[in-house]
């Protein structure tokens, strides 16, 4: 059922227009920073946007101009796990496994300092349940983090489906912005 789910989404979501969703990113970002969570947080958690996400880019530039402490995510690809890194300017970022921007010198940020978590992904519900790329990375980090952190979605309204099946290995998140709507979890 999730393999579904994704293939539609991941679909609908590629012929999305780079207009359409520069004006959506612009919305999503203002609803992100006039949340609490954002404003009372110190060292956020943000993906680093690829392939038709919502582009988190100018979030991070301006999150670390308001003195926000910036982590982002890195591959193990041996122990199929995602490790962390501050970064200090989105020029610390290079390709990455996957393709995906990463730091160019990680170096391993202790998981108990973050304060808020921003996460990608492709299909959400209103539970705030989500469907990935299918590899179960961002589920097995998740599990590790305190269960106070905020973790925080960033969608279109089109990646906003009725129901997503789960296990036991899915974690649920506790918001997802949208351009829309805030979707409280």
């Amino acid at each position: 059922m999730k393999h579904k789910i994704r293939k539609k989404i991941l679909s609908v979501r590629e012929k999305h227009k780079k207009e359409d969703r520069f004006c959506k990113d612009c919305m999503i970002k203002d609803k992100m920073f006039s949340l609490p969570e954002f404003k009372k947080a110190k060292i956020i958690l943000f993906y680093v946007s690829i392939k038709g996400e919502v582009r988190t880019d100018k979030m991070i530039s301006e999150s670390l101009d308001k003195g926000k402490r910036i982590l982002v995510p890195f591959a193990d690809l041996k122990k199929k796990r995602l490790l962390i890194s501050e970064i200090n300017d989105l020029d610390d970022l290079s390709p990455g496994a996957f393709g995906i921007p990463e730091p160019k010198s990680p170096k391993e940020f202790p998981l108990e300092k973050i304060d808020l978590v921003v996460i990608p992904g492709i299909a959400f519900d209103n539970k705030g349940n989500r469907v990935g790329y299918g590899m179960g990375f961002y589920d097995r980090f998740l599990k590790k983090l305190k269960s106070h952190v905020p973790l925080i979605a960033l969608a279109y309204d089109l990646q906003i489906v009725n129901r997503i099946p789960t296990d036991g290995k899915d974690v649920r998140l506790h918001k997802i912005i949208t351009e829309k709507e805030i979707i409280e979890c």
